[in-house]
């Protein structure tokens, strides 16, 4: 019996002697070098330019131009356009002044959105930034609009994936 009670004695003076150098450990760690993570504006620069990088079906108006967000639409053979579509609208009221061109162009930016899908897939074309497709985008959107019309489009990126 006095075996085993050796045996708990030295595995007690062990312990204590791990719990007796953790303590000292972090008694002498100098903890008020650690550099806490702070967000500077390069930082905040970089999180808002890793957010426009993911995918975003936002119609956001801006200075004339109105931003329908990305698409994702088979285009046949197995293949997919990716793309970032923009369009430029008459404003009426003249730049920098209230209408509601900007409210309707938001609230139908849906409608905007599968206007613009309706006619991409509707064409024949090989190219979707031929001069019929782009034609057919503008007669679908401006068919939905009341307050505006549409002048232009623009692809801000265009991908054709496998």
């Amino acid at each position: 019996m006095s075996e085993k009670i050796k045996n708990i004695f030295v595995a007690l003076i062990i312990i204590a002697t791990l719990v007796a150098l953790l303590i000292y450990a972090f008694q002498t760690s100098d903890f008020s070098n650690l550099n806490k993570k702070t967000t500077s504006g390069n930082d905040k620069m970089k999180s808002k330019a890793a957010k426009k990088r993911q995918f975003n079906m936002d119609v956001e108006v801006d200075n004339g131009i109105v931003n329908l967000g990305d698409f994702e639409i088979n285009i046949g053979n197995g293949q997919k356009l990716v793309t970032n579509i923009s369009a430029k609208y008459d404003n009426p009221s003249g730049w920098g002044m209230s209408s509601g061109v900007e409210s309707e162009l938001v609230s139908k930016g849906s409608v905007l959105r599968h206007a613009t899908i309706e006619a991409i897939m509707n064409q024949k074309e090989s190219d979707v930034r031929s001069y019929r497709v782009k034609h057919a985008i503008i007669d679908n959107m401006n068919s939905n609009l009341s307050s505006t019309r549409i002048e232009e489009v623009y692809f801000n990126r265009l991908i054709i994936a496998d």
